[in-house]
């Protein structure tokens, strides 16, 4: 059958390939930017709905009835771009390219297409934000974005009137366009009449519009560090950038394409040649250190672990247990789930447990969450929830906080920010600023202070306090592929150790918690890549997420412990018997797949290679680390107890219950749904009555008696 099919395919393109005539072709290729657009309009609900809900669901499941209403506008003018850039081509490609004249599209079809091409994202839209919206609240939002679409369909009829019959403006145009096409105006000028070609008015006033609407919603939606501000819908950013793309980039080939010069190739030179012209990069910002009552400058002493564990230990007698905690990667879901565990064990175990946690290595989304999780502590050195009020009055605990959607800043720094640096125009943007920085601007809104910035140093402090444990954010450092390990600390150097650390690099400065976090999860293209802000010779490093070097934490977890136990384990130092090692894990464990059909040769050989390593990555990281962690304690068995627990997200093996309802697919983009809060707080309790925990709760209650 499968043969047939493809037979069927081949006699279909060779019967539409040899009666066209040559003008087909030439069309098809003149449109192949707005074909191009259009098809992603059709398929990026189809995409983000059945194909990849995981990545691209999020992005339709809007907030607020505005937030609806704006995303139809703006789908209908996606559209409308489209089908406007489509009309210019098929009417002025006679005159400019001597093709055959084709169809004419009539301008009250144009309008019918346009709102063809929006109404699948509208109704997905719609569909999907049902779970966050009610009734009138969807039907409110659908009917004032119909309204506002036809009106501002009705303001770029009167601007096109109005333009046209302004002779002052119309020769300011016919000039600027003659001096652009250098005299070849054909396709441009009606040679009969002198004024602009049929649907070339309509795209200017189509400009103005979209330049008015592009400058509010920059202005007007700036991420501030202000929790629950009014934010408009990263779709809302996708859809602003396809209208410019088709609408610039559309005019930009109908020009070119007179010449024989190719759009990519000059675009793809020009954007790289800007970046060296300009010497465009990305920047994490580090400031000066000045030490006050707050914090702690980098001395001798921020290498002394036994000092630090010993402040924060002191509440045992005699022999003493340490908690470290390795907190993996995954986004937003594993911000989420290493808050709800963390905060789960307190509630389990009792504050003792908090306070004998001495580390915490995280990777990405876990250190976005141990961020927040250790931004709630009190000086009694453990979580205290009921005492966090945000600005407004409203409690805002470390899971709100950790969970909150930062997808929405990504899309506003990238459309306002990074797209110029992308299109050879950096110099319209201060460098320091782009997705990134939006990103942290964000992030620092659902702090405990939002408008006080914590730093290492403020951190460094409340370290050797007691106040809290010691944090590593690890990332990857590009030129060389090591391990950068952010936190207040300086990690001596071992030998055929591959790590760096941030005293070691940057001793004399300091950064905000919310860069380093930033930086440690730096996700492939959602976050730049980018350089320290302060030209420093020989150290000038890129960094990216930690997610490439080890996604779980639990390396520099275990090369610390290895190094630091020998001298922790005399009675009269911190006389240390007992460790307990925590691997949070984001996702569910991989089962072993039985039923395995060996279908989809084709896409095997094209994505095979990115599946296999995005699949193998967190089996090999699990068998690894409990081999790891098993010769580790076998190293030091009759000195000191290492026990390893990796808290898993539970798989439907492992609670079934939790499952009852459907498959639950945890997402990879940075917005949580409420339905996946839920589920990572309905996560935790179908796990915290499972073998792993129960085995826990033994150990520290019953073996260990704490």
């Amino acid at each position: 059958m499968k043969k047939i099919t493809w037979f069927v395919l081949v006699l279909i393109v060779l019967a539409t390939w040899l009666p066209s005539s040559d003008a087909v072709w030439k069309y098809l290729f003149f449109l192949r930017l707005p074909i191009l657009m259009g098809l992603f309009l059709l398929l990026l609900p189809k995409l983000a709905k059945d194909w990849l809900p995981a990545m691209l669901k999020s992005l339709f499941i809007l907030r607020d009835k505005w937030q609806l209403a704006t995303i139809i506008v703006s789908a209908i003018g996606a559209g409308t771009s489209v089908v406007l850039v489509t009309s210019i081509i098929l009417d002025n490609s006679p005159a400019r390219f001597s093709v055959p004249v084709t169809i004419k599209i009539p301008e009250f079809w144009q309008y019918g297409i346009a709102i063809a091409l929006s109404l699948y994202i509208c109704i997905v839209a719609i569909d999907l934000s049902q779970e966050k919206l009610d009734k009138n609240e969807i039907w409110w939002g659908a009917s004032i974005g119909t309204v506002l679409s036809i009106g501002l369909l009705f303001i770029l009829g009167l601007l096109r009137q109005w333009l046209s019959s302004n002779t002052f403006l119309n020769k300011i145009v016919v000039d600027i366009f003659s001096f652009i096409s250098k005299n070849h105006l054909a396709g441009y000028i009606n040679p009969q009449t002198g004024e602009l070609a049929a649907g070339h008015l309509t795209a200017i006033a189509y400009l103005i519009i979209g330049l008015i609407f592009y400058l509010t919603i920059g202005l007007v939606f700036n991420p501030k560090p202000e929790s629950n501000r009014p934010e408009a819908p990263a779709l809302l950013y996708v859809l602003m950038l396809v209208s410019t793309t088709v609408i610039i980039y559309g005019g930009t080939t109908f020009y070119l394409d007179y010449f024989r010069v190719p759009i990519l190739v000059l675009f793809i030179a020009f954007s790289g040649l800007s970046y060296l012209a300009f010497d465009v990069n990305h920047f994490f910002q580090l400031n000066p250190l000045n030490e006050s009552k707050d914090k702690r400058r980098v001395d001798s002493d921020s290498g002394d672990f036994k000092q630090v564990l010993d402040k924060r230990l002191k509440y045992q007698q005699g022999e003493k247990t340490l908690v470290i905690v390795c907190a993996s990667g995954g986004g937003i879901q594993a911000a989420g789930w290493t808050v709800e565990v963390l905060t789960g064990f307190q509630e389990l175990l009792g504050k003792s447990f908090t306070k004998a946690i001495g580390l915490i290595s995280s990777v990405s989304g876990g250190s976005v969450g141990t961020m927040y999780y250790l931004d709630r502590f009190n000086k009694d050195g453990f979580l205290e929830e009921n005492q966090q009020k945000s600005f407004e009055g409203t409690t805002r605990d470390s899971f709100t906080a950790a969970t909150t959607d930062s997808l929405d800043a990504v899309g506003w720094g990238m459309a306002y920010l990074d797209v110029w640096r992308f299109i050879g125009l950096p110099f319209l943007i201060r460098p320091k600023f782009d997705r990134g920085t939006a990103v942290e601007t964000d992030w620092q809104a659902e702090m405990k202070e939002p408008k006080k910035s914590k730093t290492l140093a403020t951190w460094r402090k409340q370290i050797f306090d007691g106040e809290i444990p010691i944090p590593v954010f690890n990332a990857t450092l590009v030129e060389n592929g090591w391990r950068f390990l952010m936190t207040p600390m300086t990690f001596c150097k071992l030998p055929n150790k591959k790590y760096l650390d941030f005293n070691s690099l940057y001793g004399a400065y300091d950064m905000n918690v919310v860069t380093a976090a930033r930086l440690s999860a730096t996700f492939p293209y959602v976050s730049p890549i980018c350089r320290n802000s302060i030209n420093i010779p020989d150290r000038n490093y890129h960094v990216a997420d930690g997610g490439y070097f080890d996604n779980s934490g639990f390396v520099t977890a275990a090369e610390w412990l290895d190094e630091q136990l020998n001298e922790w384990l005399p009675e009269n130092s911190l006389n240390i018997k007992r460790v307990l090692i925590l691997q949070i894990n984001a996702f569910p464990e991989s089962p072993s797949t039985e039923k395995v059909q060996g279908d989809g040769g084709w896409f095997m050989a094209t994505i095979g290679p990115l599946l296999a390593t995005f699949k193998v990555r967190d089996s090999v990281l699990a068998s690894r680390n409990a081999k790891e962690a098993e010769l580790l304690a076998q190293k030091w068995q009759n000195k000191v107890d290492i026990q390893y627990f990796p808290i898993f997200f539970p798989s439907a093996s492992d609670a079934p219950e939790f499952y009852k309802d459907g498959q639950y697919q945890p997402p990879l983009s940075w917005r949580l749904t409420d339905k996946e809060k839920k589920a990572i707080k309905d996560g935790w309790t179908a796990i915290k009555t499972g073998k792993t925990i129960k085995k826990i709760k033994h150990l520290w209650y019953e073996t260990w008696n704490m």
